[in-house]
């Protein structure tokens, strides 16, 4: 590596490597929106990120007590520059069939 900064395609969807603190946050929202999965242990399978209209990041998890290894489905639409949080932060939590 020649240090150059890594460059981004605006619109394109690349692999997240690290995951920082910010997207356990997202995941951990969404799972507390979701009632039913609020606090449980999960492991995250693959992870992307998009850079949009501000960025939207997908986590494919699996709970780490289901036997049955079912994915799921998070994405969070980060805007921060919003005023209004409902708007800044966009959460989704969906079932994943795999195809």
């Amino acid at each position: 590596m020649d240090g150059a900064p890594k460059q981004v395609k605006v619109g394109g969807v690349q692999s997240t490597e690290n995951l920082e603190s910010e997207h356990h946050d997202f995941i951990k929202a969404a799972l507390e929106q979701s009632k039913t999965h609020a606090g449980r242990k999960y492991k995250i399978v693959r992870a992307t990120q998009q850079v949009v209209a501000g960025s939207l990041h997908t986590f494919y998890i699996v709970f780490e007590d289901d036997e049955t290894q079912q994915e799921y489905k998070i994405t969070a639409w980060s805007r921060p520059w919003l005023q209004d949080k409902g708007e800044g932060l966009k959460l989704t939590f969906d079932k994943h069939e795999k195809k």
